[in-house]
């Protein structure tokens, strides 16, 4: 269940929820702390759930200088007022058998608040690629009959986005068991809830699967990556214009400064006590 830290009720009617999904080199997670961060986005509730594997920990977002801890938990709901986005941010893996049980409940819980949209962010094995996807951009996108018709052609013709390419499943069926349709399913290995949760919301919620392809290890640069392609679809961030060839353009692919959480000084762990070399 959601659990709001404040005494006041929660209307999120007309809001974008970004769902994170727990995947392969958490891209997901770190482009969420991107975008709480440099919004400043209000802790609203946290998610109460037995499928979570239990977590606790300091805030990831306290200022560098910061001289009280607030406690931060396994999923926790941030919220921006003015922008009208809420993020969820879960930061561990679901109970093995249990992922279905939550898929439901944040289902039920995302049309009882009546989000305008829905935008999952996940990623995906960079090393299951067909080959046509080992060069070029990274990115790919899967959209809902609602978003597609909203959005598929700025998608496609002005931010020239690649949608997901469907695979068929394995072992492929034969030629007279698929019948004339070739087209494929979704694959998306790695990418945790993402797949079954945008099936459960295709048909009535206009849903949108943002991904990279990654391996596991140091993902900024995806995670930047994924934040801007978000950031100029939503518009949550307005950065300033350079001009370039004398023609203005959009410096929000490599130019931003997104505000870095403190959290992330500790990828890897404290620094060891160089002494014990000495």
């Amino acid at each position: 269940m959601f659990v709001p830290v404040e005494k006041r009720d929660c209307c999120y009617k007309d809001f974008i929820l970004i769902y994170p999904a727990v995947s392969v080199g958490n891209v997901a997670q770190l482009t969420a702390d991107l975008l709480i961060s440099t919004l400043t986005m209000h802790r609203a509730g946290y998610i109460q759930h037995p499928s979570i594997i239990p977590l606790v920990g300091g805030d990831p977002f306290a200022h560098p200088e910061a001289t009280n801890c607030k406690i931060v938990s396994c999923c926790e709901v941030y919220e921006s007022q003015e922008h009208k986005v809420v993020i969820i941010q879960q930061r561990s893996p679901f109970v093995q058998g249990k992922r279905g049980l939550f898929r439901k409940w944040l289902v039920q819980w995302i049309k009882e608040n009546q989000f305008s949209r829905v935008v999952i962010a996940t990623s995906s094995s960079a090393e299951e690629r067909l080959d046509t996807q080992l060069q070029g951009p990274q990115f790919r996108f899967v959209a809902s009959p609602q978003i597609e018709k909203m959005f598929g052609d700025m998608f496609r013709n002005f931010y020239e986005w690649e949608e997901l390419e469907k695979r068929q499943s394995f072992p492929a069926p034969s030629m007279l068991e698929a019948g004339e349709d070739q087209g494929g399913e979704l694959y998306i290995p790695g990418g945790g809830v993402a797949k079954t949760l945008f099936e459960d919301l295709y048909e009535d919620v206009p849903t949108a699967i943002c991904l990279m392809f990654c391996a596991e290890g140091d993902n900024v640069v995806e995670a930047v990556e994924l934040a801007n392609r978000l950031n100029r679809w939503l518009g949550l961030i307005l950065f300033h214009s350079r001009s370039i060839g004398g023609a203005d353009e959009e410096a929000v692919v490599k130019y931003t400064k997104w505000k870095i959480p403190v959290s992330w000084k500790l990828f890897y762990g404290s620094k060891f006590d160089q002494t014990l070399y000495h």
